[in-house]
């Protein structure tokens, strides 16, 4: 009979070493390793939680249903966590038809936007790309801004951006308008397939009302996988504390996405100015990257997808569908809505 001899019996286990606080200069000064404190414990597994591999695409979308709710903000905050701790390129799209300001929350905006990108027959190496996105020097994220025209962007301009982007940038987050029923959504969710979608609500009832409306809109529609991996980000930007009802929003929100992330009023957030993750209050940078790193929590699922699914979303076009116009709306009809009940906060 042989002995079976287990690691732990043979070689005491590993024990970190601190690197920050008074428990990193008590090591310094005297050898002693009294473990990592649970603030750095917390930082760690969040830089593990945003470095896991992804393999393949991955597309975020950034939707509410109600506008003045830091949709753009959010947008760009959480394109800065993932970008500043990830090795991959992350562009964030400017998909709202109403001449959305994304590329004007950056600090080194593009004068040129989507329509140019998209006529531009000959891209292939990384600096092409570049001609057409800003970029936010602080953490490396990019921008595919809007454009100032009178033609507002369809979903058939969005898939054409996202099939020449993905082959440089394998994520991409996407800020959307207000309209959930436009042609826009419907090329997110049914031709690009969206994998996540990020929710944003504030303590003001209509926010937050809002943001109920756009999970019970996904229930109805037939996206349910969406809502179960949605991610709530909810901001006090008009400096107003949540009320009770909104606080059993929020609540019954905890128990249908993955998760929800509040965020207290930051000064640097208050107005429509060239955001800097380095300029924000501490505890608003970690609630983003809490939030990022929440998103890139499934990013293991998309690892998993089967090879036609992860097929589909490099060639840009699902199987047996025709490719979209050059010009015009997405063609084809919403899927029928699912007979499942809607989200609905408890009465």
């Amino acid at each position: 009979m042989r002995a079976q001899i287990h690691e732990g019996q043979v070689a005491a286990p590993y024990k970190p070493v601190p690197e920050t606080g008074w428990r990193h200069g008590v090591y310094k000064m005297t050898r002693i390793n009294l473990g990592l404190s649970a603030k750095e414990a917390h930082w760690n597994d969040l830089r593990r939680r945003l470095k896991v591999n992804l393999r393949g695409k991955y597309v975020i979308a950034v939707m509410q249903s109600k506008g003045g709710v830091n949709k753009t903000s959010t947008t760009v905050l959480l394109g800065a966590a993932l970008s500043k701790y990830r090795d991959e390129k992350i562009v964030a799209i400017d998909a709202n038809p109403a001449n959305g300001n994304l590329a004007r929350r950056i600090d080194e905006p593009s004068t040129m936007s989507w329509r140019g990108l998209n006529s531009d027959r000959n891209l292939r190496d990384y600096s092409d790309f570049r001609e057409y996105l800003g970029k936010d020097n602080h953490s490396g994220l990019e921008v595919l801004g809007s454009d100032k025209g009178r033609t507002p962007m369809t979903g058939a301009d969005l898939i054409t951006a996202w099939s020449k982007l993905q082959v440089q940038y394998p994520i991409a987050i996407v800020d959307c308008g207000n309209q959930l029923d436009d042609d826009l959504t419907h090329a997110l969710l049914e031709h690009i397939r969206v994998d996540a979608i990020v929710v944003p609500s504030t303590t003001r009832l209509d926010g937050a009302q809002g943001a109920a409306d756009t999970l019970n809109w996904l229930l109805e529609s037939g996206y349910p996988h969406l809502v179960r991996e949605a991610v709530v980000i909810v901001s006090n930007i008009n400096k107003v504390n949540a009320s009770a009802q909104v606080k059993q929003l929020h609540a019954d929100f905890e128990r249908t996405v993955r998760s929800v992330h509040t965020v207290d009023f930051d000064p640097h957030l208050s107005d429509a100015v060239p955001i800097e993750f380095d300029r924000l209050q501490p505890e608003t940078a970690l609630r983003y990257i809490e939030a990022a790193a929440s998103l890139a929590d499934g990013f293991a699922r998309a690892t998993d997808r089967d090879p036609g699914a992860r097929q589909q979303r490099i060639t840009g076009v699902p199987e047996g569908q025709p490719r979209p116009p050059q010009g015009g709306g997405y063609p084809g009809a919403w899927p029928a809505a699912n007979n499942s009940q809607g989200w609905s906060p408890r009465p």
